[in-house]
């Protein structure tokens, strides 16, 4: 029985736990409107401690069940679940369920990148050094000639020197907002976050493609790995946002994040190349984190590729999609595993510093290589 078909029973197993507070919950917002986000779901507070497709000759199941259970405790928690040697091993669904939609946030951004990664593998896009105004009129914003040098890699590596102004989101012409006002600094000379900056990086894409990432997305990453309950968010002009508002569920964030354990292949088909998994998981950037704004890595050497994060855990290099508040894709391909946790936005700096130690020091360590009969 291959991997999609054993995820399916998974799921239908762990929906089943979760009817009557499906059915509670149904009654009590019958009225209302859903938008994932505004209106939170009963709290599940017991914890169903099973682990599927492993067993103690691969894995301390009592050291899991004891690293896991300072996270499933916290009351920003939402959902987690972890996939390895390719089989889903455990989830849990603290607030919501299989069918919910969690916003990623910044995960989003990673999404991006393995959209302009199936670019490059189509030969759409020469190379990442082109600069963007190959795609956009420079001269429709200020300072043309020092933006004009702004390349797709600065972009991709958050090197372009754009503000991290997240208001773009609430203007007419969010592109002109964005390109309007003065860079930090030269493009290429520093590393400075900014989901601005992706922004600009969806209005590339949708020149280069003449459709919105979102479309893309769907039919050439989505729709293979079956991700169908989704929904991403748009500028007023229409455009997926770059920066975040992709909404997933648990399981879908497990499924993106296996693509990449796999190197870009689900089941027998390439959905993008080795090579650019490689690439843009490679760091581009390296930088001191485990503090101020770096709380979602570990006190250590991390970096960053092409809007993916990087760090090591032991000798190997890991590396994950993270969102505001809590929301992590983490992938360790050595190990072939993956986790996924989602957190209330409201989530303290103590508990994303506390999901970092867990996460990292605790929970990824303890599993073994993965089998080659797996790779």
């Amino acid at each position: 029985m291959g991997f999609i078909a054993l995820f399916k029973i998974f799921v239908k197993i762990n929906a089943i736990k979760n009817i009557s507070a499906i059915l509670i919950f149904s009654l009590l917002v019958l009225s209302c409107e859903d938008n994932d986000s505004s209106i939170e779901e009963i709290v599940n507070s017991d914890v169903e401690w099973q682990f599927t497709n492993v067993d103690d000759s691969v894995l301390d199941l009592e050291l899991l069940k004891s690293n896991l259970s300072e996270l499933i405790d916290s009351n920003y928690l939402r959902a987690i679940a972890i996939s390895y040697n390719d089989q889903l091993i455990f989830d849990h669904y603290k607030i919501g369920d299989a069918d919910k939609r969690y916003p990623v946030y910044s995960v989003t951004k990673s999404v991006l990148s393995a959209a302009f990664g199936k670019l490059f593998d189509q030969e759409l896009i020469e190379n990442e050094n082109m600069t963007i105004d190959a795609f956009l009129n420079m001269y429709d914003y200020n300072d043309p000639e020092i933006k004009s040098t702004i390349s797709v890699k600065h972009l991709l590596s958050m090197q372009s020197g754009i503000q991290d102004d997240v208001n773009y989101i609430r203007s007419d012409t969010p592109i002109k907002y964005i390109l309007d006002q003065n860079l930090l600094y030269a493009p290429g000379r520093f590393w400075n976050y900014s989901s601005a900056g992706t922004h600009i990086l969806s209005a590339v894409f949708q020149k280069i493609t003449n459709e919105n990432p979102e479309s893309f997305v769907k039919k050439h990453i989505f729709d293979p790995l079956e991700i169908t309950n989704y929904f991403w968010e748009v500028d007023a002009n229409g455009l997926s946002n770059g920066g975040w508002g992709l909404y997933l569920t648990l399981h879908d964030m497990i499924k993106f994040g296996m693509l990449f354990s796999n190197d870009g292949k689900w089941n027998s088909d390439q959905l993008i190349s080795q090579s650019w998994v490689n690439r843009s998981t490679s760091k581009m950037r390296a930088f001191r984190s485990g503090s101020g704004s770096w709380e979602y890595l570990p006190d250590n050497e991390a970096g960053y590729g092409y809007l993916w994060w990087i760090n090591t855990v032991g000798d190997n290099e890991v590396f994950s999609a993270l969102g505001y508040g809590g929301q992590y894709i983490v992938v360790d391909k050595t190990r072939k595993l993956v986790l996924a946790i989602t957190s209330k936005e409201s989530s303290s700096i103590s508990y994303r510093r506390k999901i970092s130690s867990i996460v990292f020091n605790d929970l990824v360590p303890i599993f073994p290589a993965a089998s080659p009969l797996n790779n």
